[in-house]
């Protein structure tokens, strides 16, 4: 089969494209035929080198496409299946995955292999997807949708009415974390660094957007009537964006960090934590019943992925567009020669 390696880490062009051996379905897995997988943060990170794996790897976890095999000791799927997966794979028998904490699974194992024609998946993993819902849309609800509604619901304990400030929000997280804060009922702001993406951003649910710089703090208090806002949703972990965030977020405020662009850390005096009695939180992931929910939400029609599809060939490209911030939404790779359905 084709696939997407690479061999040793650095810029765009160190991924690509081979034939190499089509994996097996181990116990408990299905084989899956790509339809599409999305392409994020993580794997720019896994690329670069910043986070180590094992080398050569295929990476990519954002999957959906078609069961075409199953392993042993398989029961929820069957070949002909439409399926998309979440980031991780559990064990699914322990007392953290049978207590709906799964992150916490020691068996938790990040998923890869999606930048290839076939990927073997542990059914844990997987959801069955609805037939009116497209496969490059499934490929990303666990990553781009699941990740903002589980730091919303989980970490910030979002209620209706409240304000969220996403940053980073024309980017593939705050794209769909602007859509996920107006679906719960939110006053959204959002933050950006591009105006060109202020009206799409108000289309999509923005109530208010703010472009960023070293006054923007002051913008948030304006578009919050000077009360600022009750949530921050971080997309982005840039020492800028926080500190402006940070300086715009409400007396007792909750603030989550999902992701983080940058390699230097944040910096926050303790005082300025307790000063405003402000929640510092960190949302890691998607867990299985934030991407049930999600992926009702997007057959629904309440959230509407937003991606940019690339040939499997074009995965240099892609990985270029990402690092230059050109991607509108999600950069989805289609691997199988005719595309998705």
């Amino acid at each position: 089969m084709r696939a997407a390696v690479l061999r040793h880490t650095g810029g765009p062009d160190v991924v690509g494209v081979e034939e190499i051996a089509r994996p097996r379905p181990g116990p408990g897995e299905v084989l899956v035929r790509v339809a599409a997988c999305g392409l994020c943060g993580h794997d720019q990170a896994d690329r670069a080198g910043l986070l180590r794996i094992p080398l050569p790897a295929v990476l990519g976890h954002e999957i959906a496409g078609f069961v075409v095999e199953t392993g042993e000791a398989t029961t929820r799927f069957a070949p002909g299946d439409r399926v998309a997966g979440k980031q991780f794979a559990t064990c699914g028998r322990c007392a953290c995955c049978t207590g709906a904490d799964e992150l916490r699974c020691p068996e938790r194992a990040f998923t890869y292999g999606g930048f290839a024609e076939y990927a073997a998946l542990r059914e844990s993993s997987l959801l069955p997807v609805p037939e009116h819902v497209d496969l490059t849309s499934a490929a990303v609800v666990a990553c781009a949708v699941g990740t903002g509604l589980q730091a919303l619901r989980g970490a910030a304990r979002l209620r209706a009415g409240e304000t969220v400030l996403v940053t980073g929000a024309g980017g593939g997280l705050g794209l769909h974390g602007v859509q996920v804060a107006a679906a719960l009922g939110a006053r959204v702001v959002a933050l950006t660094g591009d105006p060109g993406k202020a009206d799409r951003l108000r289309d999509l649910g923005a109530d208010a957007v703010v472009i960023g710089g070293s006054m923007a703090w002051q913008s948030i208090l304006e578009a919050t009537e000077g009360r600022g806002a009750d949530v921050v949703l971080d997309n982005t972990g840039h020492p800028d964006v926080f500190s402006q965030a940070f300086r715009g977020l409400a007396d007792r405020g909750r603030y989550v960090l999902t992701g983080q662009v940058a390699s230097q850390p944040l910096r926050l005096h303790p005082a300025f934590l307790f000063a405003k009695d402000a929640t510092l939180a960190g949302s890691g992931s998607t867990l299985m019943s934030t991407f049930v929910d999600a992926l009702g939400m997007v057959a629904d029609g309440r959230i509407i992925p937003l991606v940019t599809r690339y040939p499997l060939d074009d995965i240099g490209r892609a990985f270029t567009d990402l690092d230059e911030r050109r991607v509108v939404g999600r950069a989805v790779l289609i691997p199988t020669t005719g595309g998705p359905s």
